[in-house]
């Protein structure tokens, strides 16, 4: 794979023709001891069982409800499935694999539309030819990263209705947070730098915060785990996050690998600037064995209690589905009394839920009233994900605090991603007026669209639905109009097919 990847690259006008390979042997010895992570793990099914590693078959089991959790090996490192619902969890992971590809195949359909616009120039032309085979290469990029994974080696069952209950959040796609990679592994643009510096703003008073072991919730792509690693005498590293893409990656590039990946940037400088190939390193590999990597939810960990000396949570806690007022606590139960959290990000919270958007200030008297005592809080501003090839530039005022345990406090059960309704179909769906309306509103919207038959017109459109709902000629005229440019123009493409 890596020679055809490599052979590739080459035919793409203005790539780099400097030979780069996914899948060169590791430099160094496994970043990953097997047994680092040895009594530290817990399932996160029945709450209140150990999981060890099972030599027979080199999986790991629960001890209490003989639960098995899966386990992907790469280049020496191991990414463990711990996910309460881990079956229906790598299968959500290949459903959206799966419409990473069909998202692709619609884009290289589109691009190659284009270059045959015969008002294209042929400056135009060359561009929409380099897009056009760098998308391609990105497709076998991915799947290269994450054949290990074999997510096509499991099958659905007959009665998916079980893996209701390991739905993934919407927003976590392959590509949710591609830019991280290239951040982390490739831009060096001072960003890793300045997350590094604000953390250490709040941590000047606890000399000790990183020495010992270090729990990194929603790791993402894993520089920051990595620079803290590196930079102070930790014992232990553990890293978790949801996507097994960046894991991936992380994997990969910590152990010294080199990982050639495009890059598409949201505003091009110029005609190379639409597609750049990146080369994703790290400046130095580690190699002690004591950096372990978890595919997990960082809502539920599944880790034995205050086994901990510091837990840290970057551009997490405004982005989880959930109050934060139930997550604290889960933080709470996985550092031990006295152990530090470290916590960087904006406080951007998306709830519909109001009281759930809270202010900084709410969000220090939550984690006094649940067990923590606060040590410092900073405001920061630094740069975000700012491409080198990428005229588009975003800043972000960061909080960052340090707070220190200071007392247990109880924990609530899980929470589903998916209300109750959905997951046990005995239960009446509620009858939100929110929900009644969006739901009127997509059943006339279908029936505009199941309409379209390339040859009818509005007019002619119309005056089915108006028969159907009942309404004047020029109220439902209007009302499919309305539906049709908005179809247009989530298409991007002037294509209504693409927003349909």
């Amino acid at each position: 794979m890596a020679t055809a990847l490599t052979s590739q690259v080459s035919k793409v006008p203005g790539a780099t023709t400097r030979r780069v390979a996914i899948d060169s042997p590791t430099r160094g010895r496994s970043v990953q001891d097997p047994e680092a992570l040895a009594g530290l793990l817990a399932c996160p099914a029945c709450e209140t069982g150990t999981v060890s590693l099972s030599r027979r078959d080199g999986t790991l089991a629960c001890r209490e409800c003989a639960l098995k959790f899966p386990v992907s090996q790469t280049d020496g490192a191991q990414l463990p499935w711990l996910f309460a619902e881990p079956t229906a969890t790598r299968l959500d992971w290949k459903a959206r694999y799966h419409g990473f590809l069909h998202a692709n195949s619609l884009e290289l359909e589109r691009l190659r539309k284009a270059r045959e616009d015969r008002q294209c120039s042929t400056t135009g032309q060359q561009r929409i030819t380099r897009l056009l085979q760098a998308r391609e290469q990105h497709r076998s990029q991915v799947c290269a990263i994450l054949e290990p994974l074999d997510l096509d080696g499991i099958d659905w069952p007959a009665d998916a209705t079980d893996l209701l209950h390991g739905r993934l959040p919407r927003a976590q796609g392959l590509s949710s947070y591609r830019d991280n990679v290239f951040r982390d592994w490739s831009w060096d643009n001072g960003e890793n730098e300045a997350l590094l510096t604000a953390i250490g703003k709040v941590t000047a008073t606890v000399p000790d915060a990183f020495a010992g072991s270090v729990l990194t919730l929603g790791a993402g792509a894993c520089r920051l785990p990595y620079d803290i690693h590196r930079h102070n005498s930790t014992s232990l590293s553990v890293v978790l996050d949801l996507n097994p893409l960046l894991l991936q990656v992380a994997s990969r590039v910590i152990q010294g690998n080199t990982i050639p990946l495009w890059e598409f940037p949201v505003a091009p400088l110029n005609a190379s600037s639409f597609a750049v190939l990146r080369e994703c390193s790290a400046p130095a590999t580690l190699s002690s064995g004591k950096f372990c990597f978890v595919l997990g939810d960082a809502l539920n960990p599944p880790f034995v209690r205050e086994r901990f000396d510091t837990v840290v949570t970057p551009w997490l806690i405004d982005i989880i589905p959930q109050d934060l007022r139930s997550f604290i606590p889960r933080v709470n139960q996985c550092v031990r009394n006295g152990g530090i959290w470290v916590n960087a990000g904006s406080l951007a919270f998306f709830h519909k839920n109001e009281a759930w958007r809270y202010s900084q200030e709410e969000v220090l008297e939550l984690l006094e009233q649940n067990g923590f005592e606060i040590l410092a809080a900073d405001r920061e501003t630094v740069p975000y994900l700012q491409s080198p090839d990428s005229a588009y530039a975003r800043f972000e005022n960061m909080f960052s605090f340090a707070a220190r345990k200071v007392r247990d406090v109880e924990v609530s059960p899980p929470t589903p991603y998916l209300p109750p309704w959905v997951l046990d179909s005995s239960l009446p769906v509620p009858s939100a007026t929110e929900t009644a309306v969006n739901s009127s509103n997509h059943l006339l919207k279908a029936q505009v669209l199941a309409s379209i038959d390339g040859r009818r017109t509005i007019r002619q459109i119309g005056r089915i639905i108006s028969r159907q709902y009942g309404l004047g000629k020029r109220e439902t005229i209007h009302a499919v109009t309305r539906i049709l440019i908005e179809a247009w123009e989530r298409s991007g493409t002037g294509d209504l097919e693409k927003g349909l």
